[in-house]
């Protein structure tokens, strides 16, 4: 867990903004290690599908309303494991003879970023998760 204490201000900012810029579009984010893994499971349509309903009902009712700095936290671990089951699910299913499928379980993580979504306003986020962290707004200058 992020412990806010034992980092500077510099370093809490930029990991609220990092965090920020996740938590805008989490479902889509967090499925990076998730959908290949469906793709062997569910036709890639309906992971598609899947992945963008979850990400609209995230905006509508999730993103502004509530932060979870641990759930992001941990979040930014399970993602890691896209170096995994990217490569296994694309071997799997290279080897069912399904190429195409294959190749989009591999190249998730990129296709993600062609998927359509709502603009998150990341500094709005980025506050969020500074107020949970302990630190108080003291205006603009």
């Amino acid at each position: 867990m992020w412990i806010p204490t034992e980092h500077s201000d510099e370093e809490n900012l930029r990991w609220c903004w990092l965090r920020a810029v996740e938590w805008g579009s989490w479902p889509v984010f967090i499925s990076q290690p998730i959908a290949p893994l469906a793709l062997l499971f569910f036709p890639w349509w309906a992971v598609i599908l899947a992945t963008i309903g979850a990400n609209a009902i995230w905006t509508l009712f999730v993103r502004y309303k509530v932060v979870d700095p641990a759930l992001a936290f941990f979040g930014a671990i399970v993602v890691r494991f896209k170096w995994i089951t990217c490569p296994v699910a694309a071997y799997a299913l290279w080897h069912r003879d399904m190429r195409a499928v294959a190749m989009m379980a591999l190249l998730w993580p990129l296709l993600i970023l062609v998927m359509p979504g709502w603009p998150a306003q990341i500094g709005v986020i980025q506050e969020m998760f500074m107020g949970c962290l302990g630190y108080q707004r003291t205006g603009r200058s």
